[in-house]
């Protein structure tokens, strides 16, 4: 996910690290909470019209999130998500994540749903350690090296776009899919 379907308005969003972790924690929460009294055989099962199963929603959210532990790490954020440069390079974000998807729709589900919940933790370790200063900086400040990327805004809209903002979007996906393999019926 990039950044252009991010905020606008600053003024709008976490102001603090305490206001970005509790976005973070409630979005995570109503997304699990959506999928939560699932079964293994629901949790595997294809969407509407053949669409991703709420497996691959996980797989997918936990690459993009990994990838912005890793570039807010100063680490590669492409080999972090298992893409090379050349790859990205060569796709737009729908072609990416139609390979991100290639990649994880073999794995098994405890090993998505370990990875999930990993990941996470990796990516909220790596956050305890930045100020709210450190987030108003530019992706070329933790990817000096990725040309081309850097829009300028500041990496606050990045954490956003691949955590609350991309789980409250997936949210809804996954709410279709609940509704599809339980037959419209959902707890909660």
């Amino acid at each position: 996910m990039d950044d252009t379907s991010v905020f606008d308005n600053l003024s709008a969003e976490p102001r603090d690290m305490s206001g970005l972790f509790d976005r973070i924690e409630r979005a995570r929460s109503s997304l699990q909470q959506t999928y939560a009294h699932l079964n293994d055989a629901q949790m595997v099962a294809h969407g509407p019209d053949g669409g991703w199963s709420v497996k691959d929603h996980l797989a997918h959210l936990t690459t993009w999130e990994a990838g912005i532990a890793a570039l807010l790490r100063r680490e590669p954020r492409w080999a972090a998500m298992g893409l090379d440069d050349a790859i990205v390079r060569q796709n737009d974000e729908a072609g990416v994540n139609a390979i991100i998807d290639q990649h994880n729709k073999d794995r098994a589900l405890p090993d998505v749903l370990a990875d999930f919940e990993h990941t996470h933790r990796g990516l909220v370790a790596v956050l305890k350690q930045l100020t709210f200063d450190d987030l108003l900086k530019t992706y070329s400040y933790y990817q000096p090296n990725e040309p081309g990327v850097d829009s300028g805004r500041p990496i606050l809209a990045w954490i956003a776009g691949n955590t609350y903002e991309h789980y409250e979007e997936h949210e809804n996906w996954v709410r279709a899919v609940v509704e599809h393999v339980t037959g419209g019926g959902q707890a909660g």
